[in-house]
């Protein structure tokens, strides 16, 4: 009984987390750097970054611990994931505005981090501006193989799926089985 108790805490404190959320203010054109709070003072298996669409992240990037190589998601404009696990995002404009967040993957027996900013950016003056300004800083990024993760839906749907189909496999193999052996069974004793 302990110990069932004892393994259903420590499952309960694998899947917390924590979260906080800042603000940050930009002018149009600005270059702004979102901080990913909590990152420096603890150990992690990766950090990733999303940008809220109607309470839906869609991701940005993903660097895991100790990897050079950063994932790269279909985001819509360019951003550079900095070494302290920071995200810049260079000549902001009103479009850019929105919930962000940094979620930060621990490593097993720690807490999982949600870092959120809420970036708003002022209204453009000169909106041909930017506009020239953002194509001409677009360039400047480079470009790494895009991925993008599946839903945790299609996720559960794969395993799911997997199973049945594993199931309904050792069913039919038993069904076999069984069949061969009833037919060698009328075999042998057809042959007394």
């Amino acid at each position: 009984m302990f110990e069932t108790v004892f393994l259903i805490q420590m499952l309960l404190l694998q899947c917390t987390s924590v979260q906080s959320e800042t603000e940050s203010h930009a002018k149009c054109g600005d270059n702004v750097t979102l901080k990913c709070s909590g990152v420096e003072s603890m150990e992690f298996i990766s950090v990733a970054w999303y940008k809220f669409d109607k309470q839906k992240p869609h991701g940005i990037v993903r660097r895991d611990k100790g990897e050079d190589n950063i994932q790269d998601y279909n985001f819509t404009r360019p951003t550079v994931f900095k070494e302290d696990q920071s995200l810049f995002l260079s000549s902001v404009v009103p479009d850019d505005s929105g919930l962000f967040e940094c979620e930060i993957t621990a490593d097993l027996g720690h807490t999982n981090l949600h870092s959120k900013v809420k970036l708003t950016v002022n209204e453009c003056e000169n909106e041909l501006m930017t506009t020239i300004t953002y194509e001409q800083n677009s360039t400047q990024t480079p470009s790494h193989g895009r991925e993008e993760d599946l839903p945790v839906q299609w996720s559960i749907t794969g395993v799911v799926a997997v199973g049945l189909a594993k199931i309904i496999l050792s069913a039919n193999i038993i069904l076999v089985t069984r069949a061969v052996q009833t037919w060698s069974s009328r075999q042998r004793r057809q042959q007394w």
